[in-house]
């Protein structure tokens, strides 16, 4: 961990890139073609580094990307949200939407060989759900019969979940949950193989059942993540792909020439000025698009910690901050005042929410009983405030924008900046972290998913928290559970205007933007697309590069893959 030292306009200018004219996008080879070709491997890069590989206790949005590749389950979301069945060949629910039953797909094969059985569906979904397994989401799948007697251990399996053949899954539920099957597409339960075992073991090799499985000695954390092809995925001729390798830990200029050097192919981590550029260059715009908004940031403020026990300290910071700065900072964001996304159910767009007004943020120092003189630097909180940022580009220099603008009110901010890893770990702890960046991307398209994982009572955990400002509002709770029972959407609509407000006012978080990437790829990069819920979705994608180009790249990957072209 170390200290951040705030950088200049120009150190901030070279990091974002130089202004020399963008090199040409690497042609598809076979422009006439339409059917995909099987073959080559694909070259993704991230600033971020991973937390796990293993679905049970998966918490970012780019273990989710990975977890997609290697893992799948009995539902899953396509490209505009939608669900459809995926393992399983069809699935039902029961008249009082208590009950889902789930027919598996007969010969899926996982990744050892070993064919896909309801046995494996519930071993999968207990492990998961284990007391003992660190899961950030387990409070996702509470209305499962047994759940709270199984994580309490007093009962050695849940109760809800059954195989009631070789083939046949039935889950029940105690009540009805209007998001239980979105939950289920999610990665969290999907079924991993027999060498998981029946309890959490953070030395398993990952092994499931989606069209990539991990390359020998393929995880070397916090530098990259090499995947094959699963050549008895379900899915006839899928994927097309021979295997993806991801690089972690890459900053974005360096993303930016590899992406022009044909290295890596796709982009997506661009700094406003690289977004400005490949955005209007007429060589690149076809090959760019806007991804949907399904993020959100904010300044993260634990509650159980002072000064931010106090909720009108909380609603200083919220009002201090001017979010129309971080927009232009960042650029391509949305600047957000409330939990929910524009577009998504429980999105009241006559509620203005939080908002810039330094005034009022002073307002609330005084009344939180710690007033500050802006004319003399006087008063305030007395000490120091440790910020935690994680290495992930952009987040170091809006830290420090932060900074500037809480010191005009009296909180004075000292930044930490740690790894990834470091970061998740420090911030999901219990009694760790008083404020830090937060960022939350939608796990599926429903308010229920800006609200539970972040603020309800259920997501505090003492590690692997998504609750990371231990926020707790008996009022809140009861208003998320009637929402998930609610089956009139009328009636959802307004019980999550009313959470908005209460969160909105609470302030645990104060809410800045929204940030849907704007991505740009090779040419030779075919069906390459936005998707609704994941980043970096590779679903068809195939890949039309030349034989000279695939030449060039062959020998690196060689002693990666084994040799894959």
């Amino acid at each position: 961990m170390r200290s951040i030292r705030r950088l200049s306009g120009l150190t901030f200018f070279l990091l974002s890139g130089c202004n020399e004219p963008l090199s040409a996008p690497i042609p598809t080879a076979h422009p006439e073609l339409d059917a995909p070709v099987r073959g080559g491997v694909l070259h993704l890069a991230t600033t971020f580094d991973l937390k796990s590989l293993d679905p049970a206790t998966s918490a970012s949005a780019l273990d989710a990307e990975l977890l997609e590749m290697i893992y799948a389950g009995l539902v899953d979301f396509d490209a505009s949200g939608k669900i459809f069945a995926d393992l399983s060949e069809n699935y039902s629910i029961s008249g009082d939407a208590r009950t889902y039953a789930f027919r598996l797909r007969r010969g899926v094969l996982m990744h050892d060989g070993e064919e896909l059985t309801a046995s494996d569906v519930k071993r999968s979904i207990e492990r998961a759900l284990h007391p003992e397994t660190p899961s950030p989401f387990a409070s996702f799948y509470d209305r499962i019969e047994g759940f709270q007697d199984y994580t309490e251990k007093k009962s050695e399996h849940l109760a809800g979940v059954r195989s009631t053949g070789r083939y046949d899954v039935e889950i029940r539920l105690r009540e009805p949950d209007a998001t239980f099957l979105a939950a289920l597409a999610m990665p969290s339960l999907r079924p991993v193989c027999k060498s998981a075992g029946e309890r959490f073991d953070d030395a398993w090799s990952p092994c499931g059942a989606g069209p990539f499985k991990l390359a020998p000695g393929g995880w070397q954390p916090s530098r990259s993540v090499s995947l094959v092809r699963h050549e008895g995925y379900f899915r006839t001729n899928e994927p097309y792909l021979d295997g993806v390798v991801y690089t972690l830990g890459m900053n974005a200029v360096t993303q930016r020439f590899k992406l022009e050097a044909g290295e890596i192919d796709v982009f997506r981590e661009l700094t406003q000025l690289d977004t400005t550029r490949f955005s209007a260059d007429p060589k690149w715009r076809e090959f760019g698009f806007r991804e949907t908004a399904r993020n959100l940031l904010g300044e993260g403020m634990n509650v159980e910690m002072p000064p931010f026990d106090n909720v009108e300290v909380r609603r200083a910071v919220a009002a201090a901050i001017d979010r129309d700065e971080l927009r232009r900072l960042r650029g391509t964001n949305l600047v957000i005042q409330t939990r929910v996304l524009p577009g998504v159910l429980g999105r009241d767009p006559g509620f203005v929410g939080q908002r810039f007004d330094r005034a009022a943020a002073l307002e609330h120092m005084r009344l939180a009983g710690w007033p500050f003189d802006p004319a003399t630097g006087t008063g305030g909180w007395p000490t120091p405030i440790t910020y935690v940022v994680t290495q992930s580009g952009l987040s170091e220099f809006t830290a420090q924008v932060i900074q500037q603008q809480l010191a005009k009110i009296g909180l004075r901010i000292e930044l930490k900046l740690v790894s990834f890893p470091t970061y998740l770990a420090l911030t999901q702890r219990r009694h760790s972290v008083a404020i830090s960046n937060q960022g939350w991307n939608q796990d599926f398209p429903d308010p229920a998913d800006f609200f539970e994982p972040l603020f309800s009572t259920s997501a505090i955990n003492e590690e692997s928290s998504n609750n990371t400002s231990f926020y707790s509002n008996d009022r809140l709770d009861a208003l998320l559970a009637r929402g998930r029972r609610a089956a009139d959407p009328r009636e959802r609509q307004r019980l999550y205007d009313d959470a908005d407000r209460i969160v909105v006012d609470d302030a645990p978080w104060a809410l800045t933007l929204s940030y849907p990437l704007y991505v740009v790829h090779q040419p030779y990069l075919r069906r390459y697309r936005d998707h609704a819920v994941y980043g970096n979705f590779i679903g068809g994608t195939w890949l039309d590069r030349g034989a000279t180009a695939v030449a060039k790249r062959a020998g690196v990957l060689g002693s990666v893959l084994g040799g894959l072209r």
